[in-house]
This record gives C-alpha cells, sequence and structure tokens, in this order.
C-alpha cells in the first residue's frame, strides 16, 4: 500500500470519526440486474389474485404490436412485498411496479407505499382520485425504477392501471432505453456508412456494424439493404427514397405496395418465391409519429414468402422531408424461425427512430 493509499484511507477514517458515524453501518447499493421489457409487480396475493391481477395481466401483458406470434408487451412476475423483503436478490432487479389498495390498511403493500411516499401524499392520494401514481429510482439497487400505482379501493385500482398504462409503459420503455442501445450497436456504430447514406438520403442512419450489405441498387429509389445474421434468423434494414407530393402516399396500402415491389428481391429455395406483406391474416397498422423532429409514419404487420412456408414480422417507417419534398422509406423485417421477435423488432425501431435530416 502507498502513501496515497493511507492517506486518503485515514482521511476517510477521520471524517466518519468527526461526524460519528460507524463505517460498519455504511452500506452500498448493488447494481440492478435484469433484462428489459420486464417488470416485477409487488403486490398482495388477493390482490393478485383478484380482478386486479387480470387487469395487469391484460393490459401490460397484453400482445406486442405485431408479431407473427403473440408476444407479451412486457413480461410480468409478481411477488408479495413480504416476499420482496424476505429475499435480497429479490430487491435487485430493474424495473417494479408496486400496485396497492389503499383502503386496505393492513396490506403489506399498501404500508410499502405509505413509506415511500410520506404522510402528506399518502392522506392526498386517500381523497385525491386524481393523485394514483408515483415514480421512484434506485430504491433497492442503483439503476432501478420503480413505479407506484394506488387507489382507494379496488374499481378505482383497476381504472388506474388502465388509463395510466400509456404513461406507464413509456416510462418502462425509457428506462430501458439504455439497454437498448447497448443491444442494438453491441458491436459499435458504423460511421464510415454513416456517411455514405449521409449523401445519398441527405439523412443521417446509424447502422451498426453487424450489418452487412446484401444489395446496393442505386437506380431503384438508391435502394440499399442491409442484413444482420444471428444464430436465430435474421435482421433486415432496406432504405429508399420517393418524391413526396402529399399524404396519399402514406395510407397503408401504399406501404404494402411499396414492400411487396421490394420482395421480388428475396426468394427461397423454391422456385417463383418471393415476400409480400401479408394484410390478410392480420392487418398492417399504421401510426403517425414526430421522429426527431420530422413527421413519419410507422407501419406494423407481418409479411410471408409466397409459394412457400416462411413468414415473420414487419415494422416500416415513411419518413417526410418537407424541405426537399423526398421521403425516406425504411423497410424492417425479421425472420426467426420459432424464435421470439419482439426484442428483435426493438432493435430494428431503434435504427429507425435515430434516423434525422
Amino acid at each position: 500500500m502507498n502513501l496515497r493509499s493511507i492517506t486518503i484511507g485515514a482521511a476517510i477514517l477521520l471524517l466518519f470519526a468527526s461526524c460519528n458515524i460507524d463505517p460498519s453501518k455504511i452500506t452500498v447499493k448493488p447494481k440492478a440486474l435484469g433484462v428489459m421489457n420486464e417488470i416485477l409487480v409487488v403486490a398482495d396475493a388477493d390482490i393478485w389474485e383478484s380482478i386486479i391481477g387480470d387487469t395487469i395481466q391484460d393490459v401490460f401483458g397484453g400482445f406486442y404490436p405485431i408479431t407473427h406470434k403473440p408476444e407479451p408487451i412486457f413480461d410480468l412476475r409478481n411477488f408479495t412485498a413480504e416476499e420482496i423483503q424476505s429475499e435480497p436478490l429479490r430487491k435487485q432487479l430493474r424495473t417494479y411496479m408496486i400496485v396497492a389498495n389503499l383502503g386496505d390498511q393492513n396490506s403489506a403493500a399498501t404500508k410499502m407505499v405509505k413509506d415511500d411516499l410520506g404522510n402528506e401524499r399518502f392522506n392526498r392520494a386517500l381523497t385525491d382520485p386524481t393523485f394514483n401514481t408515483s415514480v421512484g429510482k434506485d430504491k433497492w439497487a442503483n439503476g432501478q425504477i420503480v413505479i407506484y400505482v394506488f387507489a382507494n379501493g379496488i374499481d378505482a385500482l383497476a381504472k388506474a392501471l388502465v388509463e395510466n398504462f400509456d404513461g406507464i409503459s413509456s416510462r418502462v420503455n425509457e428506462h430501458d432505453l439504455i439497454q437498448l442501445n447497448a443491444t442494438t450497436y453491441a458491436r459499435g456504430e458504423n460511421l464510415g456508412l454513416a456517411g455514405i447514406l449521409k449523401e445519398r438520403f441527405s439523412a443521417e442512419i446509424i447502422i451498426p456494424t453487424d450489418y452487412k450489405t446484401v444489395l446496393d441498387t442505386v437506380e431503384q429509389n438508391k435502394m440499399i439493404w442491409f442484413r444482420r445474421d444471428t444464430k436465430s434468423g435474421t435482421m433486415n434494414v432496406v432504405l429508399r427514397e420517393y418524391d413526396y407530393s402529399g399524404p396519399e402516399l402514406l395510407t397503408s396500402d401504399q406501404a404494402k405496395n411499396r414492400f411487396d415491389e421490394f420482395g421480388i428481391n428475396v426468394s427461397s429455395d423454391q422456385p417463383e418465391t418471393y415476400i409480400i406483406i401479408n394484410n390478410i391474416d392480420l392487418p398492417l397498422l399504421s401510426f403517425d409519429r414526430t421522429i426527431n423532429g420530422n413527421y413519419a409514419k410507422e407501419y406494423r404487420g407481418i409479411w410471408e414468402m409466397e409459394n412457400d412456408f416462411f413468414g415473420g414480422s414487419y415494422q416500416g417507417y415513411a419518413f417526410v422531408n418537407e424541405s426537399t419534398s423526398k421521403m425516406l422509406v425504411m423497410d424492417a423485417f425479421v425472420h426467426a424461425p420459432g424464435q421470439k421477435k419482439r426484442n428483435m423488432i426493438q432493435q430494428l425501431d431503434r435504427i429507425a427512430k435515430r434516423i434525422k435530416f
């Protein structure tokens, strides 16, 4: 041990002594563990087994839009407050939702909410039906988010869960963003390619380095197709540019036509195969978005291989560049037979959500 270490250690001990702090009682919070899209629900057993548990599973565990086979929006686990307190490792996960009926003063979850909110805010929650959520961080570990949902009565609690779903899911997704970025760009960003794409499409487009170019045809709407191969399948990004004349180009039918036009480039080892959007078995949904200050249309659906037995999840975007009267189209699709696709779609979505003119 060098002199500097001894000096620092002595200074720390002197600080504890001068403040009457017992060093043995100083605790350091661990780092939160776990995966994205997972919520640990803290609720009393009778609450979880009631209409409240059903509501949580229907709303937060409902179908993610859209996967080829049904997958939940969030993966849910449930523990009671007593079970959380009895096992230290259960306090080290990333995302919690504490759900409490404040009308039950003997509830362990209610007592937990009261301790965390404080008397003044707790009393407000008892009488103000509009005050039914709160958000905390790092309750038991660093890097945690804790969402409280509470109400005075079962019916009011079920209503609060439904009405606050959008806000809660947004907070969870925002909390997961660091992990999503790390997963999407695990091997880095292809900054050299970004310069080429900027020149071609007048946009900042950051493709992960593990995506390889499959097809590059400037004559066909400046098209370029990238693919990432994984052990379980492929993730694909296709970029094209079109002249933009008005919102009639943003309909779901137009999005399908553009993808089907590209689909002739994708085939299997069977004759006369190509891919198309299948909007018969599941609808092609569309959403209005504002992404990095620009209007965009987002599409979600499924694709399939004509004359063969392939299919998967599709997600598309049409970004309107009003300054140039151009439209940048990004089609993203996943082929991963037998595998869950929600997280893959989210990685493709992350690439799209970073695009800006």
